[in-house]
């Protein structure tokens, strides 16, 4: 038996065998050199329960891992440098566009300082000449009031020099006016008051100051209109568009009055016949120290202080 087991042995071992083999394990330890079982044919499928395999040819994942580990690793550095690249170069634009705007902020905060500074002087020169005229009227005309023995000249100059003191109290006025806007300290007093009478009062205020022909009106459009407002404050913006409309208007007419656009506010407006503003001058009026006629007298302070006085708050 043993002697055709080995005879059986030698044959598939030198691949003689014309017929099938068959091998029954006798339980056990069994190691198997996976080559070697490939070289003779043999499949891995029928081994024994437990049989360990030597010289296994490893697979894919095995052979490769390191290279699979590496190129992943790599990808997705790569890609952290892409997102870290994206991420600076959108806070480097992000910066340049504030850094722009910054820059034309500058630029615009440069050209108001540049615009006040030049606005400034221009208003110390004009300062200068506004006061020197009406003094210099006051002591010219006082001297000639002294001298002069004629009733009608001492009465003109007389009316010469109170002129001039008016002139030169508003100038004063307004100089506080525009310091106490700087400081912040422009106080109202609210208390009620009557529209008409406050613009009845500003109508004969200023009645003899307009030019021979034209004539200063006010037309009350409702018998009684009560509000909560600072009169002094409100007389002196009424008072500053009429004196405005004084300088322009040479003949026709003056016209103060007001109406209510709705139930919840009021609206006090001056009308004249006079030269006009140029469209593109409304805005500018308002600025400090703008003047459109240097030729006429004035500062330049009136319409700022009244556009200041817009935060008369006016309850009908």
């Amino acid at each position: 038996m043993g002697k055709e087991i080995a005879g059986a042995t030698y044959n598939f071992l030198d691949g003689e065998t014309g017929s099938e083999t068959g091998v029954v394990p006798v339980p056990g330890n069994y190691v198997f050199d996976v080559k070697r079982m490939h070289q003779f044919g043999l499949d891995s499928i029928n081994l024994p329960k437990g049989a360990e395999l030597i010289n296994k040819t490893p697979g894919f994942y095995e052979q490769y891992k390191y290279w699979v580990i590496g190129v992943v690793a790599a990808f997705m550095f790569l890609i952290a440098c892409f997102l870290i690249a994206v991420y600076y170069i959108v806070r480097i634009n992000h910066l340049k566009d504030n850094l722009e705007k910054s820059g034309e902020e500058l630029l615009v905060a440069k050209e108001k300082a540049e615009e006040a500074n030049r606005l400034k002087t221009a208003f110390l020169a004009n300062m200068s000449h506004e006061i020197r005229t009406p003094l210099n009227a006051i002591v010219g005309f006082s001297s000639l009031l002294v001298e002069t023995e004629d009733q009608g000249e001492k009465r003109e100059y007389s009316k010469m020099v109170e002129e001039n003191n008016e002139l030169l109290l508003q100038l004063i006025s307004d100089i506080l006016d525009l310091s106490k806007i700087e400081a912040g300290t422009f106080d109202f007093k609210i208390r009620d008051l009557d529209v008409n009478t406050l613009c009845g009062d500003v109508q004969r205020s200023m009645k003899l100051r307009v030019k021979p022909g034209v004539e200063l009106l006010f037309e009350p459009t409702l018998p009684s209109c009560v509000i909560v407002s600072d009169p002094n404050r409100l007389h002196q913006v009424v008072a500053n568009f009429v004196n405005n409309a004084i300088k322009f208007t040479t003949t026709g007419y003056i016209r103060i009055g007001y109406d209510q656009p709705d139930a919840k506010h009021l609206r006090i407006y001056v009308s004249d016949t006079g030269i006009g503003i140029a469209p593109e001058a409304c805005e500018k009026i308002f600025d400090r120290f703008i003047k459109l006629n240097s030729f006429v007298q004035g500062t330049g302070l009136g319409l700022s202080i009244s556009k200041s006085g817009r935060m008369l708050f006016l309850f009908c």
